[in-house]
């Protein structure tokens, strides 16, 4: 089966705990959490004076709150990043690697497959965060090498206009009804991991005649996941496949937006993060990559609405992980699923 089901994830990863609220990062004694010391590596980072990340994890200014929280925690060492949909950034990396060309230090792709290939060619460095032991176990290993780790979670799920509807779809075959003619917004596999990740899942588990029915609803094609929410907070669509911390971020600001955890289950994006084996600025990439399991990232995580790495983080609106029904997609995968899905997407929608 290519899909991996909550419990078979679990089962895979090797964790015991049913989700972030039974992971709660203590020890025995139930003392409170301290961070590793990195006072080593930091130092040796002050020395590079920055790191440089192009990341496809989140919206522009979540990235720019996660900037600001690091160089806040670790002054001294600037960030430069890039924020680009997962193929876009995958496609620049790699015509930068063949050009011999190493200005990179962190990669953070949505698409889990885009590691795999950087993996056989012998790019990425292995690395153990210090502090990587603060996440839930069940997240702790995406990679037994150790070349990549995870990133940020994120879900795929039903965005709609309460305003101007007031009975969304609850499952997914449900974008196809004829209620939803002319209202529904996408975004597309080829550019943005995310959407890549749904469009196979959807397809796996229902079949491309999924696709079809939704065609007949003329959707709007976008590129970013995150275009869809441009279009229903915009009014322009009223219904989509869209994230979940965009879309509470606008709804948090009072535009009429809202999302809807799918009966049929969430796809739950475990976007990963990696160094560069040729990274210009090595001691910043890793502490900067440790960065990511510590409370202040995933306090920088919640102000945008993104769901937290951390346990002792609430999430914005209080929803823990195993509440939400959610699938995932095996990396293998995705690995021959999104090329395969891309041909079929541009055969059937024209884009």
């Amino acid at each position: 089966m290519p899909i991996a089901t909550r419990a078979q994830f679990l089962s895979l990863a090797g964790g015991a705990a049913a989700g972030l609220a039974l992971a709660a990062p203590a020890d025995a004694r139930g003392a409170a959490v301290t961070d590793a010391d990195v006072s080593k590596l930091y130092a040796a980072a002050k020395k590079e004076g920055k790191v440089v990340w192009w990341t496809a994890h989140y919206a522009q200014d979540a990235a720019e709150r996660v900037r600001d929280a690091f160089k806040a925690k670790y002054p001294g060492i600037d960030v430069e990043f890039i924020r680009q949909t997962a193929q876009v950034i995958y496609q620049r990396l790699s015509q930068d690697l063949k050009a011999g060309i190493h200005q990179l230090d962190v990669f953070a792709s949505t698409d889990e497959a885009h590691y795999v290939e950087l993996k056989k060619q012998n790019v990425l460095a292995d690395f153990v965060p210090a502090d990587i032991n603060k996440i839930p176990e069940q997240f702790r290993v995406l990679d037994s090498d150790g070349y990549y780790r995870l990133g940020t979670l994120a879900f795929v799920l039903v965005n709609y206009n309460p305003a101007k509807i007031p009975q969304p779809a609850k499952r997914w075959p449900q974008l196809g009804d004829g209620r939803f003619k002319g209202q529904i917004t996408l975004g597309h596999p080829a550019f943005s991991g995310y959407v890549g990740n749904w469009v196979v899942a959807m397809n796996d588990i229902y079949g491309w005649e999924y696709f079809k029915n939704i065609a007949k609803n003329n959707p709007k094609i976008n590129r970013s996941i995150y275009d869809t929410v441009t279009d229903i907070v915009g009014g322009e669509r009223t219904i989509g496949a869209g994230p979940d911390s965009l879309s509470l971020e606008k709804k948090a600001g009072g535009n009429s937006i809202d999302i809807v955890y799918p009966d049929d289950d969430s796809v739950l994006i475990t976007a990963p993060v990696g160094i560069l084996k040729e990274a210009p600025h090595p001691n910043a990439a890793r502490l900067f990559e440790n960065f990511f399991y510590s409370k202040e990232y995933s306090q920088a995580l919640v102000k945008s609405s993104c769901f937290p790495l951390r346990s002792d983080v609430p999430s914005v609106n209080g929803v823990k992980l195993d509440k939400i029904r959610w699938t995932r997609v095996k990396v293998e995968r995705l690995a021959t699923g999104i090329p395969e899905v891309v041909a079929k997407w541009r055969e059937t929608f024209g884009v």
